[in-house]
């Protein structure tokens, strides 16, 4: 049976001691460039527990009537901060019991005229990867369902480090995520139930946020993406696998990016039936796909990074993008490792979409690449201080476009959409190893939210506003906020950008 075991897993997720990291990344040239635009700091705090936040990513919650920032911790801690002040919601943080959260939060409400959001993590870390599963929690922080993963050939492994996609399965609000024990599970939002033909075998453990998107929907005569739309939706989803046989199914070396029901393997006779299509890269696929109707005609496509498990694999420090049958459009070779997640979002401002990805060049830096999505063409390539390990944003930031807002492991930086120009400096004193969030502020500006560590190892959540900047454009079509896109973490960039899910069962 395969057993791939990522990068990931390898290096235990978090690159410590991380003054050091800090340190040496300050030698990393920064974009030459005038810096334009003015930020000015809102707020900062300190996890409660202390504890480094590494791979969760910032999102935007609505908690106690009010929007809240949310951030998982390496203790264990699901954090949730009111986004005009950095105060904590009360009844917040919420506890996995110690078990480190990785992934970043996915929100959705629960009931239709909700005012609040539920928040969804999976728990798990590959350095302990016994412990963890699902976790659902209330608007008031208590625990709503926890659910083990269902892995009979690796009980011992229930570990999830991939975040949770919220979208409707089978005419269901329900949670999808794979694990790192070879099983993905489909969870009914609410109750925590499993949903039918799940758990599907991925074949391998796996890393990728799966992306989810209703391939059969039309729009004006053309194909479209659409989250809810009375449909449920197909699951993207990215991983890896060594060569072997399990279940009847014979893998390959390499990884694996494929289009799965919302029914998984129900009605087949195999654990791993229920793909529509597949396309497998002589390397694993560790960054999250990416998915909108950016081809010609309007088709839609996914894109994606691959990883770097297997020595002198041919896709290692690859965007792939593929087609509505999971074939290979173009593929495009970067200078690092391309295991973060690629935006799709209207840099050009011309209402086309651009496919940023951020790379890790392994020797304390990387870049930003703009590519066009249709061909793969290079528009713009800046190099960065610090390594991108979660993936870019972007913000309309007042020129009509989106401009790309890159986290890294030496901090913060603001780059021009239409031609990768530094434009601000957000921070260089804390190391970043997941994406910003851009919101809609109170008070009518442009937010920018970072969350990581500082030279002693401690969690922080800082938040940023831009000076006279329109807070309403953070949520404009062609947009990439947040990591994964949206607060269902979607990784569809069809889906308007802020939080819209309306439950319908």
């Amino acid at each position: 049976m395969p057993n791939h075991r990522s990068r990931l897993a390898r290096a235990g997720v978090a690159t410590l001691p991380l003054f050091a990291l800090l340190t040496a990344s300050v030698a990393q040239a920064a974009p030459a460039a005038a810096e334009s635009l003015r930020f000015v700091s809102s707020w900062s705090k300190t996890v409660p527990d202390g504890s480094p936040i590494s791979l969760s990513s910032p999102n935007l919650a609505v908690l106690h009537g009010a929007p809240a920032v949310v951030i998982g911790d390496n203790g264990g801690d699901v954090n949730a901060l009111f986004l005009s002040n950095g105060a904590t919601v009360p009844g917040w943080p919420a506890s996995t019991g110690g078990v480190p959260v990785k992934s970043t939060p996915s929100v959705a409400p629960l009931s239709p005229g909700s005012p609040n959001d539920s928040v969804f993590v999976g728990a798990g870390t590959p350095a302990d990867p016994h412990e963890g599963g699902y976790e659902a929690f209330n608007p008031d922080g208590t625990k709503r369902w926890s659910v083990g993963v269902h892995n009979p050939n690796k009980p011992y492994v229930s570990g999830i480090v991939a975040s949770t996609a919220v979208g409707e399965l089978q005419g269901k609000l329900a949670v999808v995520a794979p694990s790192m024990g070879d099983q993905e599970d489909a969870i009914n939002a609410s109750t925590g139930a499993v949903l039918p033909g799940f758990p599907w075998f991925t074949g391998d453990g796996d890393f990728a946020t799966p992306a989810l998107a209703n391939f059969n929907a039309t729009a004006n005569g053309k194909r479209a993406v659409s989250l809810i739309a009375n449909n449920s939706v197909d699951i993207v989803n990215g991983g890896g696998q060594v060569a072997g046989t399990a279940f009847g199914t014979h893998f390959i070396q390499g990884g694996h990016v494929g289009v799965l029901r919302p029914t998984g393997n129900a009605g087949t006779t195999n654990r791993h039936g229920g793909l529509i299509c597949q396309y497998n890269p002589d390397e694993s696929v560790e960054s999250s796909p990416a998915v909108g109707t950016f081809l010609p005609g309007g088709e839609w496509g996914i894109a994606v990074g691959t990883g770097d498990y297997f020595p002198g694999a041919r896709d290692s420090g690859d965007v792939l993008v593929l087609g509505p049958h999971c074939d290979l459009v173009w593929v495009r070779k970067l200078d690092g490792l391309t295991q973060s997640s690629p935006a799709l979002a209207d840099i050009l401002g011309n209402g086309t979409l651009s496919v940023i990805e951020g790379t890790d060049n392994q020797h304390g830096g990387g870049s930003v690449w703009a590519l066009n999505a249709q061909n793969g063409h290079v528009l713009w390539h800046t190099p960065v201080r610090g390594e991108v390990m979660g993936g870019c944003v972007t913000a309309n930031l007042g020129g009509g476009y989106q401009d790309v807002i890159v986290a890294t492991t030496a901090g913060a930086f603001v780059l021009d959409g239409r031609t990768g120009a530094l434009l601000a400096t957000l921070e260089t004193g804390v190391g970043l190893q997941d994406s910003a969030l851009v919101t809609d502020d109170p008070d009518g500006w442009t937010g920018v939210t970072l969350a990581g560590y500082n030279g002693y190892n401690h969690g922080v959540v800082e938040h940023y506003e831009l000076v006279g900047s329109k807070g309403y454009l953070a949520n404009e079509p062609g947009s990439w906020p947040m990591f994964h896109h949206d607060s269902t973490l979607s990784g569809n960039a069809n889906l308007a950008s802020g939080n819209e899910v309306v439950p319908t069962k």
